[in-house]
């Protein structure tokens, strides 16, 4: 008896960093997470997606993600009020100019 309970201990200690990401995702959100931080939910395909960024007078910015969280504000010299996916996938990760 002592040995199935010791096998299912192991099995439950090597599990949980794997759904710990999950559990950071789900608590967090996925999309704009405001503050000029966004949320790239990729259900672990690894794919990269377009976003349109607006800045606090409405000008538009393109930026490239990856998946997990994304800093937008470095890089816009106006601070960020929105993000959204405009369609894009497959880009490269950074910043992109000019909407």
């Amino acid at each position: 008896m002592c040995v199935p309970l010791a096998a299912l201990a192991v099995s439950v200690t090597v599990a949980s960093p794997a759904g710990a990401a999950t559990e950071i995702q789900l608590r967090e959100g996925c999309g704009y997470l405001g503050w000029g931080e966004y949320r790239h939910c990729d259900g672990g395909t690894g794919s990269s997606v377009d976003l349109d960024v607006e800045d606090i007078w409405g000008n538009l910015y393109r930026y490239c993600v990856g998946p997990g969280k994304t800093d937008l504000q470095p890089v816009i010299r106006w601070r960020v009020t929105g993000a959204w996916w405009n369609g894009g996938v497959g880009c490269g990760p950074g910043f992109e100019g000019p909407a």
